[in-house]
């Protein structure tokens, strides 16, 4: 089956849709199987093969995933039903700026991988819903070298690293939680939350 997901994803990669890359979808799923959530949420889901990864990776987790673009979402949800996970996956359609706020329930791992200049407004909204224990797994923290960097940023870029400056600065500084940061590819943070 990962094989088959090897093959999509690099084919999704070629048509222009932003994959995890190698070190990190490895890290991901070592997290997963580590952790085995019984709750994920993903925040950007894409074509859902990351989502159809963990699932398969933790045969007992259930995802909840929320995607910007109509047409990516009816590929993830194809995805979900070519590897038999749709019973344990449903896609919110919208702008996670606006469907965070309202989630109820909580949640054993949440998986960050959406707007890069939004991971610190999330990031209030987020947490509450992250269970005692629970991961916050985020991609792309260190954005291109730039977070943190002394090197003068590109302007149009500077959004996206002052948010993630933020972001990483709260989830690396607050008592209640554990963070990792993997200076692989383009960043991964691993934050667990304490209490």
């Amino acid at each position: 089956m990962l094989e088959k997901i090897h093959e999509l994803r690099r084919q999704a990669k070629e048509n222009g849709h932003p994959v995890l890359r190698e070190q990190s979808f490895e890290l991901l799923l070592k997290t997963i199987k580590e952790k085995r959530p019984k709750k994920i949420l993903e925040v950007g889901t894409n074509v859902g093969l990351s989502s159809v990864s963990m699932l398969l990776t933790s045969k007992t987790s259930t995802l909840t995933g929320i995607e910007i673009d109509e047409d990516t979402k009816h590929q993830a949800e194809e995805n979900y039903k070519a590897f038999g996970v749709s019973d344990r996956a449903k896609i919110f359609l919208g702008d996670a700026s606006e469907i965070i706020p309202v989630l109820t329930g909580g949640y054993d791992f949440i998986f960050l991988d959406g707007p890069k200049g939004h991971y610190y407004e999330y990031l209030q909204n987020l947490l509450p819903l992250l269970n005692k224990g629970g991961i916050l797994f985020a991609d792309n923290v260190l954005f291109n070298g730039y977070v943190f960097s002394k090197e003068k940023t590109p302007k149009k870029h500077n959004t996206i690293k002052n948010s993630m400056e933020k972001f990483l600065t709260a989830i690396t500084t607050d008592k209640t939680l554990k963070t990792t940061v993997f200076d692989i590819e383009d960043g991964v943070s691993i934050t667990e939350k304490l209490i």
